[in-house]
């Protein structure tokens, strides 16, 4: 017996070239149905394809005829250069909104999830949707508009009735629902000089005229001048800088809105959180004309998850607001109203506000103190009455915004004070916030690295 010492082809030689040679040379190496099976699934994805670009409107296809391409499509480049001359510029909104990039321990404004009771919120939605009326159809649920009316009425003084409570997503939200709904494009409106960036972003949205009116030691100074549409403030706690707007300020301000037929738009920024004697009252609750429209939220208090926010609006004005709220779509879900009206008459929000108020005054002065102690010769500490940050002021100048950005390469957020100005920033400075001082990995640590760098 012979053996058979041909040659056996190698396995590269049964894979068919598609680039070069004739592919009928290669079909000996694979049975007929193969080439039948890859025959179908080429002619499927290229019909499917086909189809694609004709339902996207690429392509025009007709029975009986080749695919043609759509009329209009021949000449335009197929790929846009994105960074060139006619890129799209940010607005004016995303400008004012900019800050630096952001870690939760030092960064202003924010509630401490961390010591936010979230078993008890849990057991407030849990009951809430098994309590839940099903059918109703109500942007605002009125077991919310109960509690939160009694609870403002007892803590904050607001007069309000149930009917008047709406409720938003956010207070930012509110915000730019009131500039929207109460403003015509090119109208004034007044706002604090510094004071809270958001309110301009709402305003530059709404297309307004910013007016901005400088504060002093008693808060928004009242100007003679032309007359404003609306009126920001912050009385109870003016944003930055802390202060309290008195009593005697409050009524000449309500007095200029009633000169000038203007609206007061009161956000009461951190009011629930006064260290320094009882909460101030809100310039609402002095209101006898129907003038001021009172800005809330439970996101300061609770935890930055629970993020909605509420307005006490004068009747008058009820029927704009709801009229765009409903247009934008701006509606709180209604099991989260129900579990946070819950929270209200159970008496956790209460319980958990004041355990809060007593743990930032301690974060407050244990700040104030290292500051002083480390950086005495650089900062200057303006110890607020209340609030969720510290404002420090730069003792020799200097740019504030670049201590920013130095500070947060090492992990530390601060907000930079040019942030609440409308024109030049008249003081340059920093604010850090409190309430997540938590939970930074070494406090200590981080003030002495904002010192070293300032």
């Amino acid at each position: 017996m012979t053996a058979d010492v041909r040659p056996r082809a190698s396995p590269r030689a049964c894979v068919p070239s598609f680039g070069t040679g004739d592919l009928r040379r290669e079909q000996h190496c694979l049975p007929a149905a193969c080439w039948l099976g890859i025959s179908g699934w080429l002619a499927t994805r290229v019909a499917a394809a086909i189809d694609q670009l004709a339902a996207e409107g690429y392509l025009l296809t007709r029975r009986g005829c080749r695919p043609r391409v759509a009329p209009g499509l021949i000449g335009i480049p197929l790929k846009t250069d994105r960074t060139g001359s006619q890129a799209i510029a940010p607005s004016a909104i995303i400008r004012i909104a900019e800050e630096p990039a952001a870690w939760p321990a030092g960064r202003a404004c924010l509630a401490d999830a961390a010591t936010f009771p979230y078993e008890l919120w849990a057991s407030c939605l849990r009951d809430a949707a098994r309590r839940m009326p099903r059918g109703e159809l109500s942007d605002d649920r009125p077991s919310l508009q109960n509690a939160l009316c009694e609870h403002l009425a007892e803590f904050r003084g607001v007069r309000a009735e149930p009917g008047k409570i709406v409720l938003v997503p956010t207070a930012q939200a509110g915000l730019s629902l009131i500039a929207n709904a109460l403003l015509a494009r090119g109208e004034r409106a007044w706002i604090e000089e510094p004071g809270y960036p958001g309110i301009r972003a709402a305003l530059a949205g709404a297309g307004a005229v910013i007016v901005p009116v400088t504060v002093d030691d008693q808060g928004l100074t009242v100007p003679e001048g032309d007359a404003p549409r609306l009126i920001f403030a912050t009385p109870s706690h003016h944003y930055p800088t802390g202060r309290l707007m008195p009593v005697g300020r409050r009524h000449a301000l309500l007095a200029a809105a009633a000169r000038h037929g203007a609206v007061v738009v009161e956000d009461d920024y951190d009011g629930e959180f006064h260290y320094d004697g009882a909460p101030v009252p809100s310039l609402q609750g002095l209101d006898d004309g129907g003038r001021v429209v009172y800005v809330g939220t439970f996101a300061k208090a609770t935890t930055p998850d629970i993020w909605v926010g509420y307005l006490v609006v004068p009747p008058g004005l009820r029927e704009a607001l709801d009229a765009v709220r409903r247009g934008w779509g701006l509606i709180v879900p209604p099991h989260v109203q129900e579990a946070l009206g819950l929270f209200l008459k159970r008496g956790l929000y209460r319980a958990h506000v004041r355990r809060m108020r007593r743990l930032f005054r301690a974060r407050r002065d244990g700040l104030a103190a290292a500051l002083a102690a480390r950086g005495a010769d650089v900062f200057a500490v303006e110890r607020s009455p209340g609030g969720l940050q510290l404002m420090v002021m730069l003792r020799h100048g200097g740019d504030d915004v670049a201590l920013a950005a130095d500070a947060s390469s090492y992990g530390i957020s601060v907000t930079p004070l040019w942030r609440c100005f409308a024109g030049p920033p008249a003081h340059r400075g920093l604010l850090i916030g409190l309430a997540a001082l938590g939970g930074a990995s070494d406090p200590d640590r981080a003030i002495e690295t904002l010192c070293a760098l300032a």
